[in-house]
């Protein structure tokens, strides 16, 4: 019999708040055209993921705080390590912010569903 994940590794490998099992979105993150299509119940116990309409409409504010952090992580790891120019390291900072949108993206959604959905893990499902 196989263990039941965390809530950690639930989290990190992107699964439902509820089973910890079914996928919450549909393609591989670094698929560039197709990283934000979600599914919309989970595969495994049924779960709706979008609770209400526009209920993923907050994950905007973690996604702004995700990047903040990149942002300010990045620009002054950049300017204690190396001696760039400040446009040098706006440029880096901006790729950093493109690059991750994926990332920011996802987990910005994930801390919305399993932090506000009021879904509760189920180890039985």
């Amino acid at each position: 019999m196989q263990a039941n994940p965390s809530l950690f590794q639930a989290f990190a490998a992107q699964k439902c708040p509820q089973c910890r099992k079914g996928n919450m979105f549909k393609h591989n993150m670094y698929n560039i055209l197709k990283f934000g299509e979600p599914n919309t119940t989970c595969s495994h116990c049924g779960l709706r993921f979008e609770r209400e309409p526009g209920f993923f409409v907050g994950a905007m504010y973690f996604s702004y705080a995700i990047n903040v952090a990149i942002i300010v992580t990045v620009g002054v790891g950049l300017n204690i390590f190396f001696d760039l120019s400040i446009y040098t390291v706006m440029a880096i900072v901006i790729a950093t912010v493109f690059i991750a949108v994926p990332f920011t993206y996802r987990y910005s959604r994930m801390l919305m569903m399993y932090l506000f959905s009021g879904a509760e893990y189920n180890p039985d499902l």
